[in-house]
């Protein structure tokens, strides 16, 4: 498995990240390695080599949470947490 995001972000980074926000948890999904789920929305969110983080992961983290900068989540997603 490729360890890097199609659009090159580092899945470890991409997950630390996403287990920080409130309300959301990780876990290891069937058709993807692993799928971020939110108690405040419905939709999951796959986390794969293939996902493109600015495309498919950013837009998920604005429903779910309080952020709204799409430039925001993307650096908090390639570093690997929030500042």
């Amino acid at each position: 498995m490729a360890n890097k995001t199609r659009d090159g972000l580092k899945l470890k980074k991409v997950l630390s990240a996403l287990e920080q926000l409130a309300g959301v948890v990780v876990r290891v999904g069937t058709n993807h390695p692993y799928v971020a789920m939110s108690k405040s929305y419905a939709m999951v969110c796959p986390v794969a080599a293939s996902t493109n983080a600015r495309k498919m992961i950013v837009p998920w983290v604005k429903r779910t949470s309080e952020y709204s900068n799409s430039n925001e989540i993307y650096h908090a997603l390639r570093t690997g947490g929030w500042n």
